[in-house]
């Protein structure tokens, strides 16, 4: 089958630190699902019965294994969801999850072909029960119609959720008691309206410094502020040796990430200065934060770059600061916040406030102590149904193209309406892009976070348009008001 993906690695190592991973997340998957259902809402219908019904229908459909979830099938059970059974007539192993619940909707899964029947039905009939789409489709699960299309769609989006490969909790955090959204596939987001938050006595003054902040009682670094001068560009000389430096978390993983990281070797963690060498930054602790490669380069870099530029142009100072963001005692940074203002010129040349995520799109770090490892385990099993393939079609389809396909069915009377049209325009040319990648002269790990890319927008698209087009359906609105 050929795919665009262009990013299929053998992946012959296997991750061995404090972190254990199973080929889903429920809480990831939780999160992602209901935000698509119900978009900006999501928290308000959390803890309702009925979202809670849907989701354990999810779990046990799309991430039971090993013999767990017997609880969830009780729970259905109680609130009369027909036909729940016990967990060994839909058990299978956690090495053949992706196998079995990552496949075409409706298709069997060939090496428990009874399990796979099962785990759909459950979703089926949880799908009616709070629903209610009718009595046939309550006793034997329905194949078609909005029933079984609005089963589809959850299953997707359990998919969906894996390929992001992200826990949203891990990554949303807060700035002057507003909170900063979770990584949603780009590397910086703007604060305060993009404006920086120095005084009138600071961006008037001329004379070069550089202040770096004492270490914490953790040992992490604290904010770095500058007034870089041309002076102090020019004057940069060769990087010191950092070996010796190990900043808080920077726990090296040996075990690379060839394919996700875009670096040789590709390992996770960078010695990241605050004030970059560059800019007359040194290499000292109170400089350094164990930062992503993906941090580093697609986050930092090209802010750095664009300070180091304007600088060698105008022979201007610019004011400098940056500010690690550290939740807790968690020895590994969030994000960094940088904010910079050209002095002479009152901001015209360089100004800008953003928050640099410190994530690394495929892979789950654990914030607290800097253990990591591969999250994205779909994009690289074999046997999941891929996000985008080239001319997908019935015998050779991609998530896109199933999504749609179920979208078009449960959305059959909205199809000519503003809303629906505009959905459907955004995702053709999400998947028209998606499906373009791999074409052009890049290394697969720049592929693969163009990729990841694809797949935010994705769901964004889907959590914006969703929740719009359900507030229309009767079938939901009588269960969700």
């Amino acid at each position: 089958m050929r795919r665009c993906v262009a990013i299929l690695i053998v992946i012959a190592f296997i991750f061995s630190n404090s972190i254990v991973s199973f080929a889903c997340d429920e809480n990831q998957s939780d999160t992602h699902v209901t935000e698509i259902l119900f978009g900006d809402n999501a928290l308000r219908y959390t803890s309702d019965e009925n979202t809670k019904m849907l989701l354990n229908a999810v779990y046990l459909c799309c991430e039971q294994s090993d013999g767990r979830g017997q609880d969830k099938l009780d729970y259905l059970h109680s609130k009369k969801v027909k036909k729940t059974g016990s967990v060994n007539d839909i058990n299978v192993k956690n090495s053949e999850l992706i196998e079995c619940s990552h496949i075409v909707w409706g298709n069997d899964y060939i090496g428990n072909t009874k399990a796979s029947t099962n785990r759909r039905g459950i979703l089926q009939r949880t799908v009616n029960r709070v629903f209610d789409f009718g009595t046939f489709n309550n006793w034997f699960g329905s194949d078609s119609g909005k029933c079984n299309s609005f089963a589809a769609i959850l299953y997707y989006s359990h998919i969906l959720s894996d390929y992001l490969a992200d826990d949203p909790e891990d990554t949303r955090t807060s700035y002057k008691g507003k909170e900063i959204s979770s990584y949603s596939g780009q590397p910086y987001v703007e604060l305060n309206g993009n404006k920086p938050n120095f005084s009138s006595v600071q961006r008037n003054s001329k004379d070069s410094f550089v202040n770096y902040s004492q270490l914490d009682t953790y040992g992490r670094a604290g904010v770095a502020f500058a007034c870089i001068s041309s002076e102090m560009v020019s004057n940069v000389g060769p990087r010191a040796n950092m070996v010796s430096i190990k900043p808080t978390g920077f726990n090296l993983n040996k075990d690379n990430y060839s394919g996700i990281v875009n670096s040789q070797p590709p390992y996770l963690y960078n010695r990241c200065h605050l004030l970059a060498h560059s800019l007359g930054g040194d290499e000292i602790p109170t400089n350094l934060v164990t930062g992503t490669r993906y941090m580093n380069t697609e986050g930092m870099g090209d802010f750095e770059d664009k300070i180091l530029k304007y600088i060698q142009k105008t022979g201007n100072h610019v004011l400098y600061r940056i500010t690690p963001a550290f939740s807790g005692n968690n020895l590994i940074v969030s994000g960094v916040q940088l904010e910079a203002y050209s002095v002479e010129d009152m901001g015209k040349g360089i100004s800008f406030n953003v928050y640099c995520y410190n994530v690394q799109p495929g892979v789950n770090i654990n914030y607290l102590t800097g253990d990591n490892e591969l999250a994205d385990l779909i994009s690289y099993s074999g046997g999941g149904i891929p996000f985008a393939v080239n001319n997908p079609n019935d015998n050779n389809p991609d998530l896109i193209y199933e999504m749609n396909r179920h979208l078009e069915i449960l959305f059959d009377d909205q199809k000519g309406t503003g809303i629906y049209t505009t959905m459907m325009g955004d995702i053709n040319t999400i998947g028209y892009e998606a499906r373009s990648l791999g074409t052009l002269d890049e290394t697969s790990a720049q592929t693969y976070a163009k990729m990841k890319q694809c797949e935010y927008k994705y769901y964004q698209t889907l959590r914006t348009y969703v929740p719009m087009l359900l507030k229309n359906e009767d079938f939901f609105n009588e269960v969700f008001k």
